[in-house]
């Protein structure tokens, strides 16, 4: 099972192949975009403490060794309660945390969508556990859908016969 944990392992891991970071970094961050507002709010609080627990992990073990230990620093930005304000909210971090390595979240499909056409053009990778299957339909080089799609969910869980 992927858990939030195994994501930002995955992007740290990433940070590896983005041309930005310098091996000689005392700070890598990732962004995270999640509901803080709104009736969703709960939800994002718990992908907060999850990226918390993940990166607090991370960093207690020495960093990211492949780049001198630099540590992991998350940088939240609210999705709100809609598709315009979570892809406003995407573009809001790619302006002004230019030197971001990757983030993940949205947490709603529709607002995974939106938040994916800013990151896309930003080159910015996002992961995400949302399940609309056009999330990664779409053709995008930099979005990676960590859980199966909700067609996949479909056909597993369904009787073959």
């Amino acid at each position: 099972m992927i858990t939030r944990r195994t994501c930002l392992l995955a992007m740290a891991s990433a940070a590896l192949l983005a041309p930005t970071p310098t091996m000689a970094q005392s700070e890598i961050k990732v962004g995270l975009i999640a509901p803080m507002s709104g009736p969703w709010a709960r939800q994002g609080d718990l992908m907060v403490k999850g990226a918390n627990l993940a990166i607090d992990d991370i960093n207690k073990a020495g960093g990211i060794k492949a780049l001198g230990d630099a540590k992991l620093k998350l940088i939240i930005f609210d999705a709100g309660d809609s598709v315009e304000k979570a892809k406003n909210a995407a573009q809001r971090m790619v302006a002004q945390e230019p030197d971001l390595i990757g983030a993940t979240g949205a947490w709603l499909s529709s607002f995974t969508l939106g938040v994916t056409e800013v990151t896309e053009r930003a080159e910015l990778p996002l992961l995400t556990l949302s399940y609309s299957d056009q999330i990664t339909a779409r053709g995008f080089k930099y979005v990676f859908q960590t859980s199966p799609t909700g067609g996949a969910q479909s056909i597993s869980t369904l009787p073959a016969s």
